[in-house]
């Protein structure tokens, strides 16, 4: 029997981790056209999934996930770093204070975007000076980012994130216009540089990303952004920590809820 066949029998022996990435991987494989496991199949898959983790992101039907993230008001940078396995390496990106928006484009053409409570974006998205209609990619990829706005003049004291709210709200172009930073395509493998030269090809802005190999590189990155010495082409409200390596992030999980590979550190103490 192959893989899939085996399922049932092969569920009681498997980690969320693992069910979580068959499922999203049966999910996605469905919507291209080209299932992977019968019905049946897919519902025992999912009927675990939501036993062992009713709240797993993957089980939000009809939505593009997302994630918030974890920050240093609750775990200290070293006390996260200390939990990883071995010393992996990290990057550091600007953390964006606009309002997540997840994007789906299905053989190259934006189909859906939706913000983190799963409003439909998709005409924001349009609005937007600098999301791809288009992308050179077959089958359904998605993508996660941030959207902001600019202020109308200098009279305009709203932040970039109330302009990127109330436009999405509204469902209408706010301020001089709103601008998206891609930070992650999700499901991929590589590391996130690649992930970001990807995004690059496809005609995505992205944040500012510097890899760091031990907490101390980060802690001082995290002193500059205090200072207002780095990132400040962004809106930010903190710095975010990601580990590098994507199959390293796979392993890690999440909880649902956060990403246990990633972790905000704002004005809070380190």
């Amino acid at each position: 029997m192959g893989y899939y066949e085996d399922i049932e029998l092969l569920l009681p022996h498997m980690s969320i981790a693992s069910i979580a990435a068959d499922y999203q991987r049966a999910e996605r494989a469905y919507r291209a056209g080209n299932p992977i496991m019968t019905d049946a199949e897919f519902d025992q898959l999912k009927q675990e999934l939501s036993r062992l983790a009713p709240h797993h992101s993957f089980l939000s039907l009809g939505k593009l996930a997302m994630l918030s993230l974890r920050n240093d008001r609750y775990v200290s940078l070293d006390d996260w770093y200390a939990a990883l396995p071995g010393s992996p390496e990290l990057v550091v990106q600007p953390k964006i204070d606009g309002i997540s928006i997840g994007l789906r484009y299905v053989d190259g053409k934006l189909t859906e975007a939706q913000t983190r409570k799963g409003r439909c974006a998709l005409k924001i998205a349009k609005l937007a000076l600098n999301i791809p209609h288009k992308i050179k990619a077959k089958g359904a990829v998605e993508i996660r980012g941030e959207l902001w706005g600019l202020p109308e003049s200098e009279d305009d004291t709203r932040s970039a994130q109330s302009i990127a709210a109330v436009a999405s709200r509204l469902n209408r172009a706010e301020g001089s216009g709103l601008l998206f930073d891609a930070y992650q395509i999700v499901g991929v493998l590589g590391d996130e540089l690649q992930s970001i030269e990807d995004l690059q090809a496809w005609g995505f802005k992205v944040p500012d990303t510097r890899v760091c190999t031990k907490p101390s590189q980060v802690h001082g990155y995290h002193e500059r952004w205090l200072r207002g010495e780095i990132f400040d082409a962004w809106p930010t409200d903190g710095i975010v920590v990601k580990v590098l390596d994507k199959e390293l992030q796979r392993e890690l999980g999440d909880d649902g809820a956060v990403p246990h590979w990633a972790l905000a550190l704002k004005k809070f103490g380190l």
